[in-house]
This record gives structure tokens, sequence and C-alpha cells, in this order.
């Protein structure tokens, strides 16, 4: 991370094949399995930790509409969103993962101010799930005790929000929360300024002006989106790009040797820039 930011801010070199790699949230997966393969390389990865997640105070909304339609004990219901609009849940109609991405599509469009508060009342009393006393076995965080032990061996770790809510949603005092509170959290926890953010979910419409500014302000130098495409000299160090992970690994191929690039210029007529590298 900080080889990308001498890259960007003081104009350093880019380093022959070079690739960054970042992963989301903060699962013990992610440092019992996930850093011990990079361990194996001596590759670094950068971790984007839900401080409340690791704090145990919440798992993630949009994995609990996973846990939720999967142990529904009726196959349909009517569920009113937090905007009053109702939104039909009818299991039988696909599959259990595309049902979960339309709830959590239609969620993102919606205000999240109070969404855990909406989960509990509404989509798990619809459903008739009981609601976990603690975090489910297969959503339970790292600790902090393993992110210093990832940043002792070389990995990044950097906050990622306290709850996960999407910033555009929120209103500015909820904003200022999610970004300097898991801020002060990583950095009270870690011993370090983890100054660099990546918004959750991280689609252009999910973070707006407001949180730039917020970010500048709390003293953040860099912010990732989730934007398919490859970080760049001269664009906004609040706005860098990150490819996500394919399953496929001739399309992982075609991405870090920097095809997708051409498939870029093909598609803009754009001369195509070489002074670039993929991060995710």
């Amino acid at each position: 991370m900080e080889d990308l930011w001498r890259i960007l801010e003081e104009g350093d070199e880019i380093p022959s094949k070079s690739v960054m790699f970042t992963i989301d949230d903060g699962f013990y997966d992610h440092h019992d399995v996930a850093a011990s393969i990079f361990d194996d390389f001596g590759f670094p990865l950068n971790f984007f930790v839900i401080t409340g997640l690791l704090d145990r105070e919440l798992w993630p909304w949009d994995d609990q509409i996973n846990y939720a339609l999967h142990h529904a004990s009726i196959p349909n219901a009517d569920i009113q969103l937090p905007s009053g609009e109702m939104y039909s849940v009818n299991l039988m109609a696909g599959t259990l993962r595309q049902s979960a991405r339309g709830l959590r599509n239609a969620l993102k469009a919606e205000r999240q101010e109070y969404i855990y508060d909406w989960l509990r009342a509404e989509l798990y009393q619809k459903l008739d799930v009981e609601f976990p006393a603690d975090i489910p076995q297969e959503y339970r965080p790292m600790s902090w005790d393993d992110a210093r032990s990832l940043r002792a061996r070389g990995h990044g770790v950097y906050p990622h929000t306290c709850s996960h809510r999407i910033l555009s949603t929120l209103s500015t005092q909820a904003k200022h929360h999610e970004i300097n509170t898991s801020l002060s959290r990583a950095k009270s926890e870690l011993g370090y300024l983890p100054d660099v953010f990546a918004y959750p979910t991280g689609r252009l419409s999910d973070y707006d002006s407001v949180d730039i500014e917020e970010l500048k302000k709390a003293g953040f130098k860099m912010a990732f989106n989730t934007v398919s495409n490859y970080v760049r000299r001269g664009q906004s160090q609040y706005e860098l790009s990150r490819f996500s992970v394919p399953e496929d690994t001739a399309k992982f191929l075609q991405i870090v040797n920097r095809f997708e690039a051409l498939n870029d210029w093909r598609a803009h007529h754009s001369p195509l820039a070489v002074n670039s590298f993929p991060a995710r």
C-alpha cells in the first residue's frame, strides 16, 4: 500500500509486473486461510476490516440476508422495506442465491440508517427465523489479535467502516461516525494510523462527495471502490479502482496481464495507458 502511495503521490516508477491484492470485511477465514496462503508465497495482502465486526458488535447486513433466507421456515413472504415499499420474497421461484441477491440489491437502494433494527424487527420476523444470540460460526470475525498478527507479518490492515452500511444512504452525522469511529478503533487496536479506506459495496452510487470530504478531514490519504478498472496516475486517490478476483483462471490472467485495458481501449477508442496496474 505504501508503494502505491509513493507511485500516486510522489511519482515513483511502477515496478514491472505490479499487482496489489486486497480483501474486505475481516472474517476469521480471511486470517486463517487467505493470509496463510499469501504468507506461503511471501506476498502481502491488504485487509479492509469492519471494526464493528471485529468488536463482535454486529455481522454485516448483507450476510444476514443470506442467513435469514437460508433458515427461513416459510417459502415466501411479503417484506416491508425500510422505505415502506413492499417486497415479495419467494424462495420457490429461483435459487437461494438469486433470492438473496435480489433482496440485497433492493436494500442497497434504501436508506440504511436503521437497517440492523429493520433486519431484526421485519426480515427475521416475516421469515419466521430466530435472531441469533451471537454471530453464527460461519460468519465469525477474526480477532484484533489476528489483525495485529497480520500487521506483524507484513500485511496491511485498514478500516472498512464500523457497520458496512452504504455511506451514500446515510445522514451526514452517520457518515461521520462510520468513517471516524472506524479509523479511531483501528488506530487504537493496531497502534498506527491506518489511513486507507474501502467503501462498503463500493459502486459509484455507494459514496458521494460528502463522504470523500469526510475521509480527507479524518486524515485518510487513499480510498478504494469496487469499479473494475486499473489504478492509474492522475485519478482521484479517493476513488481507486479494484477488480474482483474472478473464479475463472483465464479471466484472472487476462486482468493481471492487462488485456482488460485493451478491451477498455477498444470500447472507448481512447489511447491505451501503460502506467497502471491492477489492485484487488
